[in-house]
């Protein structure tokens, strides 16, 4: 019962970007005999709704171009020309430091405090952490980190992501550290993802660690030797592995997608359209995911199938994104295995860390293809048919080859993972040569492509060490090269 009222309060906070939610995380922090466990699950489930909801899948999709907004006759044009809303900006931010990160570090620092510790809670905390952590860098960039969550600072420094994702490592490593397999303490009731499995907390901590190392790689090739160490530990090594976030379909605790559509369009997706971008990737394959992934607009054939492109009207015609993946149940994936294959599938065809060997990424690429159709349920049947017949054969073919049908098919497997596939996307080439090539969509300001999020106001005006200049959005990070 403690789990469905925790889900509920959020979900009803989360379901839309057109409410300010500024203090939702006054209740936990107002007592100082707070249990880790119902911070941990405050701090998930904020976390969980946030991926999940209008603050940020759908942003980041739209101007990510993994899914469209079919302009004034879908979502309206904004996102997908880089307008941003400040309630996105401001609540995704405070997400991941006010609602979630606080009441985190509030649950490490009480289990730590113990008598005796509760190392094992404060280890899933921090894991969790690191990875939101992690995302928000991804988004914004440089961000308060070393000095973040401490009453010591006031006014905490922005920390460069390089120095950010090297802790965030040594962070990890030290929860790893901290699991005691025998101690029967930890995190089970409300560890809504594991239900206090230690042995799939340690494969999602190593797994979050090849995820950051990945990120950096183009631009710090010296962390192959640590990629090429965590290949012999303890990974993600199977779909039960997969860190979700669930959703229920039972009244209040619905995937946040789904109450979006429930509450405003009596159940139908009126507003969210197949982009181009992924479309014609599947369906140059005849790629069996299609009714998996679209439904056929009001007007089109049966079995018809159509997308958009960023910044375009949609018609009646158009394919909107299947209420299946926005269904009442369906999780929020944060690491999936066909995730991990595909990463694994990369690092042998471009030798990061290892010989190169087409023969081992081809097996890793076809087994994560295999698994990422598994996960949407496609018949046996037809994944069979598709990897004998349409999916390509990368090792006949060249390295640099091999590596776009691995970048293509990851981010085919991305598109509802938008968070995901935008980082996706800006790590899989120099610009002008990304999987997909991105161009700036008809509306959007000039300067380039979309590639960080502006730090909200509420940041920049209430901490005098925010940075005075400040990034365009087209800019950089550092990992993006």
């Amino acid at each position: 019962m403690k789990k469905i009222f925790i889900i509920t309060l959020i979900i009803s906070v989360f379901v839309t970007s057109c409410e300010s939610w500024l203090d939702v995380n006054t209740s936990p922090n107002s007592s100082t005999t707070a249990a880790p466990d119902d911070l941990f699950a405050y701090a998930a489930t904020a976390y969980g709704a946030n991926r999940a909801g209008g603050d940020n899948y759908m942003p980041i999709g739209f101007m990510n171009q993994a899914i469209s907004t079919g302009g004034s006759f879908g979502w309206g044009y904004a996102e997908d020309r880089y307008d941003i809303s400040p309630y996105s900006l401001g609540n995704t931010w405070k997400a991941y430091y006010s609602t979630s990160g606080n009441n985190l570090q509030l649950a490490i620092d009480i289990a730590e405090g113990m008598d005796p510790a509760a190392n094992n809670s404060a280890a899933q905390a921090k894991i969790l952490l690191a990875e939101m952590v992690y995302e928000c860098t991804m988004i914004y960039g440089d961000m308060p980190y070393s000095q973040a969550w401490n009453d010591d600072y006031a006014y905490p420094e922005f920390d460069a992501q390089a120095d950010i994702l090297n802790g965030l490592i040594q962070d990890i490593d030290a929860a790893i550290e901290q699991i005691d397999p025998a101690d029967p303490i930890r995190i089970i009731e409300s560890d809504l993802f594991y239900k206090g499995d230690l042995d799939k907390w340690v494969r999602l901590a190593n797994s979050i660690k090849l995820r950051i190392y990945m990120t950096m790689y183009d631009k710090d090739p010296s962390v192959a030797d640590d990629i090429a160490a965590l290949l012999n530990g303890d990974l993600i090594a199977s779909a039960d592995d997969n860190f979700l976030f669930p959703f229920f379909d039972e009244p209040q605790n619905e995937n946040i997608k789904f109450k979006l559509f429930d509450r405003y369009a009596n159940g139908q997706n009126l507003w969210i359209f197949a982009n181009k971008n992924v479309f014609d990737f599947m369906a140059a394959y005849d790629d069996p995911r299609i009714p998996v992934y679209f439904d056929e607009g009001p007007e089109a054939a049966e079995g018809e199938f159509k997308a958009v492109e960023t910044a375009t009207e949609a018609d009646a015609t158009t394919s909107t994104i299947s209420m299946y993946l926005y269904r009442p149940d369906a999780p929020e994936v944060i690491f999936s295995y066909s995730e991990m294959l595909f990463f694994l599938a990369e690092i042998h065809a471009r030798g990061i860390g290892v010989a190169a060997d087409l023969n081992t990424a081809a097996r890793y690429f076809e087994e994560a293809v295999e698994q990422a159709m598994l996960f949407c349920e496609v018949p046996q049947a037809d994944i069979d048919d598709f990897l004998a017949s349409d999916l390509p054969d990368i090792s006949t073919m060249s390295a640099e080859d091999a590596l776009y049908e691995i970048h293509v098919q990851h981010w085919i497997d991305l598109m509802d993972r938008t968070l995901e596939g935008w980082v996706q996307s800006r790590r899989s080439g120099d610009a002008g040569n990304e999987v997909p090539n991105l161009q700036l969509p008809n509306g959007a300001p000039a300067g380039g492509i979309m590639r960080r999020w502006p730090y909200p106001d509420d940041e920049l005006t209430g901490n005098i060490n925010a940075p005075s200049a400040l990034p365009q959005i087209y800019d950089k990070l550092w990992f993006d090269k």
